[in-house]
C-alpha cells in the first residue's frame, strides 16, 4: 500500500551522504506504527489528509491513554489516603461526644475494684462507665453494618449487638449465680423500654405536636404481638412451677429449656419477617431521606470491626465489676435485688436508647421512635431472655423461666396497655403521662419487693 500511494523514495548512492531537505518540505507519514520522511511534493491532497487524519487519531489515542493511566494513579492514591482520613474523623466524631465524658467511671471503677474501695463506689463507677460504653458500643454496630453495605448483614448486626451490654452483663451474672438479678433486669430492661423509654417518646412528641401524633400502626403491632408470645412462654413455666409441690426443679428446668430453644426459633423467624419478607412495614422512608442528608463520614470495616472488638472487651470487663458489687450495694444500702435488677440496671442498657427514640419524637419521627422503643422489648423478650436460660444450661447454673406471678402480672399489663395505645395510630402527651406514670407504679412496687420473692431463680 505504501509503494502504491507514495512510490520509493530515492535511495542515496554507495558511499554519497544524502542531501538534506530542508523542514518545511519535509511531511513525515505515519501509517501503521511506520515512519517516513518524503519531500513534501511527493504528496497529493488526498494523501495529506490521510495522514494528518492518522496523525490525529494517533494523538487522541495517545492523550486518552495517558489520562487513564494518571487517573487511576491518582484514584489509587486517593483511596489509600482518604480512607485512612475517613476513619480518623469518623473516630473523632464518635470521641468527642458529650456523653463520653462520663467515661471518666471506666478506670475509675477499675481503681476502686483493684483496691478494694467498696462495693458501692464500683458500683455507682461502672455504672457510670457503662452508660457511654453502651453508647460508643451501638455507634461502633452503625459502623460496621454501613461499611459492610448490605442491608440484611447490616440488620442482622443491629439485631445481634443491639442489646449487647445486657447479654453480656447477663453472662456475667449468671456464671456469678445471681439468678434473681438476671430475671429481674431482663424483666426491666422490658418494662424501661415499654413504658418509660416509649413513654416519653409519646409526652415530649405530643407537646410539641399537637393534637396528635400519627404513625403507622403495622410494624409496632407486628413487634408487640411477638411480645405477648414471650409472655406467653414465660407464663407458661411460672404456672407449671406453680401447680403444686410435686413439680421438680428437673421438670421445671426441661420445660424451660425447650420453651428458650423454641423461642428463639420465634426470634429467627421474626428477623426473616422483618429484614427480607416484610421489610417495608418497619421502614420509615422520611427518617431515612434525613439520615441521608445527615449521613456523616464512615469508617472501614476493619476499623468498625477492630472499635466493635475492643470496645464490647471493655464492657465486658467493667461488667464484671459491677455484677461483683451488687451484694455488696444491696448489703450496705438496704435495697432489694429486684429494685436493682428491674430499676437500677436497665438504665445502663437503655440510657442511649432513651435519648435517641426522645429526640426522634420529638423531630416528629414516631415510627423510628416505637419501632427503637418497642423493638428493643422485643429483642430482650425473644433473644436475651432464652439466651440467658441456655447459657445457665451450658455453664450448669439452674436459670428457669419461672418470673414469678408478680413478674407476669406486670409483664402483661404493661405490653396490654403499649398495645391499646399503639393500635390506632395515633399518639399523644396524656398517653405518654400515662406510660411513665406505669412506670413509677411498677418502682414503687419492687421498692418494697423483698428478696424472699419466688423470683429466685
Amino acid at each position: 500500500w505504501l509503494k502504491s500511494e507514495f512510490g520509493q523514495s530515492p535511495r542515496p548512492s554507495t558511499g554519497a551522504m544524502p542531501q538534506r531537505v530542508p523542514d518545511t518540505d519535509v511531511r513525515r507519514a505515519t501509517v501503521g506504527g511506520m515512519s517516513r520522511s518524503m519531500p513534501a511534493g511527493a504528496f497529493s491532497k488526498r494523501q495529506t489528509k490521510l495522514i494528518e487524519g492518522g496523525q490525529q487519531i494517533q494523538a487522541v489515542r495517545q492523550s486518552k491513554l495517558l489520562l487513564m493511566k494518571s487517573s487511576k494513579s491518582v484514584d489509587d492514591g486517593y483511596t489509600a489516603h482518604d480512607e485512612q482520613n475517613h476513619n480518623l474523623v469518623a473516630l473523632k466524631s464518635l470521641a468527642l461526644e458529650k456523653i463520653n465524658i462520663l467515661l471518666v467511671g471506666v478506670p475509675l471503677g477499675i481503681w476502686c475494684a483493684q483496691t478494694h474501695k467498696g462495693d458501692v463506689a464500683t458500683f455507682w463507677a461502672c455504672f457510670t462507665g457503662l452508660i457511654p460504653l453502651a453508647k460508643l458500643l451501638g455507634d461502633a454496630t452503625d459502623q460496621l453494618a454501613e461499611g459492610l453495605k448490605n442491608e440484611t448483614i447490616g440488620g442482622l448486626l443491629n439485631a445481634t449487638f443491639g442489646n449487647a451490654v445486657e447479654m453480656i452483663i447477663t453472662i456475667k451474672a449468671v456464671q456469678s449465680g445471681l439468678l434473681a438479678v438476671v430475671k429481674n433486669s431482663l424483666i426491666g430492661s422490658v418494662l424501661s423500654n415499654l413504658l418509660l423509654v416509649l413513654g416519653m417518646s409519646f409526652f415530649c412528641g405530643g407537646l410539641k405536636h399537637r393534637p396528635h401524633q400519627e404513625f403507622g400502626n403495622e410494624g409496632p403491632l407486628v413487634n408487640v404481638s411477638m411480645l405477648f408470645l414471650g409472655i406467653m412462654a414465660f407464663s407458661l413455666p411460672t404456672i407449671f412451677a406453680n401447680t403444686g409441690d410435686h413439680i421438680s426443679t428437673d421438670a421445671l428446668l426441661s420445660v424451660s429449656r425447650v420453651n428458650a430453644v423454641f423461642v428463639a426459633i420465634g426470634y429467627v423467624a421474626y428477623l426473616v419477617f422483618q429484614l427480607y419478607t416484610h421489610i417495608d412495614i418497619f421502614r420509615d422512608e422520611e427518617a431515612d431521606d434525613d439520615d441521608e442528608e445527615e449521613e456523616g463520614e464512615v469508617m472501614s470495616v476493619a476499623w468498625a470491626a477492630g472499635l466493635l472488638a475492643g470496645i464490647t472487651l471493655m464492657v465486658s470487663w467493667i461488667s464484671e465489676y459491677l455484677v461483683d458489687s451488687i451484694n455488696g450495694l444491696v448489703t450496705e444500702w438496704g435495697l432489694s435485688q429486684a429494685f436493682v435488677g428491674i430499676i437500677l440496671l436497665p438504665i445502663v442498657g437503655n440510657a442511649c436508647e432513651h435519648a435517641s427514640a426522645v429526640r426522634l419524637a420529638w423531630q416528629n419521627k414516631p415510627v423510628v421512635s416505637i419501632m427503637i422503643a418497642v423493638g428493643s422489648s422485643t429483642q430482650i423478650a425473644l433473644l436475651v431472655m432464652p439466651f440467658a436460660v441456655l447459657s445457665g444450661w451450658v455453664v450448669g447454673q439452674p436459670l428457669d423461666l419461672n418470673l414469678g406471678a408478680t413478674g407476669i402480672v406486670v409483664l402483661l399489663l404493661s405490653v396490654t396497655l403499649v398495645f391499646t395505645i399503639v393500635t390506632n395510630g395515633k399518639s399523644n402527651w396524656l398517653e405518654g403521662f400515662m406510660l411513665q406514670l406505669a412506670y413509677v407504679l411498677v418502682g414503687i412496687l419492687y421498692w418494697y419487693t423483698p428478696d424472699e420473692e419466688p423470683i429466685t431463680g
